[in-house]
């Protein structure tokens, strides 16, 4: 095998068997350098892959890989990267619907490694030798990258500036916003919202699933159920919510539909040159080559089209694992071609698909939601957790899953609150999901057909008037949640945390899978159990009690029936509130930019605000509250 290393800073690139990867990051090395010793590779002569062999010691803690139904420190797991439907999956259910070939190893040192390869990778972290990491790459050549770094932040920046930033996340994607499947008719879908206004439940969006088109045809609407889409958006946008409509990958193989004729020459092929078909929601169905840029510029075409002419917020990518019904996989030798003219067959490729048609669609939209994606995927679109249970486990679950992709670069992720799957006869479950949720940078409720109405105003009083606490106290967040947001997209720094992100030398960081950081200030600890109460643990340092300005030393254990367990780091900023800000100061120093570029500084107990803003719209509230 032939194998070069190559460094700029303190990123090296390996190359093994002068690889040509289909996706390329724009590295440009500035020296050449050695094969960093600890790393081995060995090369499979039965299947032809490459094995990639680094040290596990006793110490060393594996965060990162993305979306995996574990808990946080991946030791003694083996994964494999391989976008899939995974309807109703559970604890321990792999693959899912997103692969991230990336993870950060916290030992002595701190470095992450990612493997460029958008094929079936196997990453086995203990298992198969006590003592080491394996990844195993089906493929003959392939590219990696090792980040070196002085904190698991610097290692995610340096991988951030590798696969691109997070784009601007729009300030009402942090809303409240809800979805279900399906909701129709036009005056229905009307209806629901003014519903959830009159009942003083604050709402950013709405989504359309596959029901508003055309016997489920791309860019349609069902004039039957939609007779005047237009005007229904106009009055929504009124109303101050925004309407986002779902798109899948696939184009119904019918002559006499307008997309699909257009669309020939850009469509997924046989490996005889017709064209690969298989069923989805509109029946036989054809697929755009997203990996070929004539083919998405023809999909930009559609979807700018598509939102000018009907003033759509947002779009909704489903199905783009990509995924044929029945759990059929979609053929592993059907055929793309490239923009160089080659050809790759899709097992080769297929974590890219989704990353490929995101690009495609998001220069034309503010806002992308996707199910699936590859490294990279934060730089156009959202993730959210797809088809979930409604169950205590999958509670628990969506904390390590929006964790799990959060430190792994992906810091625009939320879950269905409430479980897609599953009829919602247990209230305190649904509170509990709004509370766990809290600060989810995507934060929506969506049911399957299948499922019970789980509209807030639909459920017993009690637990409508719980669930709307929730709701508004993440609305007096927002200020905070949009400058973390804007953080993200100019670092790349998660919103939520786990612990071990900030306290990477404290051990039981790596064990606590239900706690999280909220940017650096805030750590929140949510009721995870039937009971309402709950063990929780402060990290070093001082830590003061949101609600009740109790103070606590850190490395620290306590325990709190309080409905949102809350706690403000010392030496903090956060703004707070829904018209006046409040700038809740804490300690002696601290700084934060707003989501419009207002800056604030936090020195020696005098606070600062950018010149030529309105001080008149912020008060300061120093911390502990003397009264």
């Amino acid at each position: 095998m032939e194998i070069k290393a190559e460094r700029k800073g303190k990123v090296v690139r390996v190359l093994i068997n002068n690889p040509n990867p289909v996706i390329k990051f724009n590295f440009k090395a500035d020296q050449s350098e050695m094969i960093p010793s600890d790393i081995e590779v060995t090369k499979d002569t039965t299947s032809h892959s490459i094995n990639v062999l680094l040290p596990l010691n006793t110490k060393t803690h594996v965060l990162g890989l993305g979306e995996k139904a574990f808990e946080l420190d991946r030791r003694r797991t083996r994964v494999t990267m391989w976008n899939t439907d995974s309807y109703g999956y559970t604890w321990y259910s792999d693959p899912l619907y997103v692969s991230i070939p990336f993870f950060i190893l916290v030992d002595s040192s701190i470095k992450g490694y990612f493997f460029n390869s958008p094929s079936k990778l196997v990453f086995d972290m203990g298992l198969e030798r006590y003592d080491k990491i394996i990844v195993k790459i089906p493929e003959e050549s392939v590219e990696f990258f090792v980040f070196e770094g002085d904190s698991v932040q610097e290692v995610i920046e340096h991988y951030v500036e590798l696969t691109g930033k997070p784009f601007e996340l729009p300030e009402w994607a942090l809303g409240y916003q809800i979805s279900r499947y399906s909701y129709y008719p036009q005056e229905t879908v009307e209806e629901v919202v003014r519903r959830h206004l009159e009942e003083d439940i604050p709402l950013s969006a709405i989504y359309l699933d596959i029901d508003y088109m055309e016997k489920y045809r791309l860019f349609t609407w069902d004039k039957a159920k939609f007779p005047s889409p237009k005007e229904l958006i106009e009055k929504l946008h009124s109303l101050g919510v925004k309407v986002v409509t779902i798109v899948d990958p696939c184009v119904r193989l019918d002559q006499n539909y307008h997309v699909f004729k257009d669309g020939l020459g850009n469509y997924v092929e046989n490996e005889d040159g017709t064209i690969y078909a298989d069923i989805l929601w509109p029946g036989l169905s054809v697929f755009p080559d997203f990996l070929n840029s004539k083919t998405r510029e023809w999909w930009r075409n559609l979807v700018e089209k598509w939102v000018k002419e009907n003033n759509i917020d947002g779009i909704w990518l489903d199905m783009n694992e990509p995924s044929p019904l029945n759990k059929k996989p979609f053929n592993p030798r059907a055929i793309h071609r490239l923009d160089d003219n080659s050809q790759v067959y899709h097992e080769s490729v297929h974590n890219l698909y989704s990353l490929f048609q995101a690009m495609a669609t998001k220069p034309s939209v503010d806002f992308v939601l996707s199910r699936a994606g590859y490294s990279g995927i934060q730089r156009y679109a959202a993730i959210w957790t797809g088809d979930n249970t409604t169950s205590w486990s999958d509670l628990t679950l969506q904390l390590a899953l929006t964790l799990g992709l959060s430190i792994s670069g992906v810091p625009y992720v939320g879950c269905d609150l409430g479980g897609f799957i599953g009829r919602t006869t247990d209230y305190l479950l649904l509170y509990r999901y709004f509370q766990i949720a809290l600060f989810f940078p995507i934060f929506r409720n969506h049911k399957d057909k299948g499922g019970s109405d789980q509209e807030i105003y639909s459920i017993p009083d009690y637990w409508k008037e719980k669930i709307k606490r929730v709701i508004k106290m993440r609305y007096q967040f927002l200020p905070y949640l949009n400058a973390l947001a804007r953080e993200s997209s100019k670092t790349g720094h998660p919103i939520i945390r786990p612990l071990a992100y900030h306290y990477f030398r404290d051990e039981n960081a790596f064990k606590i899978n239900d706690q999280y950081m909220v940017g650096e200030y805030l750590l929140y600890a949510p009721q995870i159990n039937k009971e309402g109460k709950r063990l929780i643990y402060l990290p070093e340092g001082k830590w003061l009690n949101w609600w009740t300005d109790e103070e606590y030393e850190g490395k620290n254990w306590i325990e709190s029936d309080h409905d949102f367990p809350l706690f403000l780091r010392y030496n903090s900023v956060v703004p707070y509130g829904n018209g006046l800000i409040t700038l809740n100061v804490y300690g002696n120093s601290g700084k934060i930019e707003l989501g419009d570029g207002t800056q604030i500084l936090h020195e020696n107990g005098n606070v600062k605000i950018s010149p030529g803003v309105n001080k008149s719209k912020f008060e300061v509230m120093r911390r502990p509250n003397k009264g």
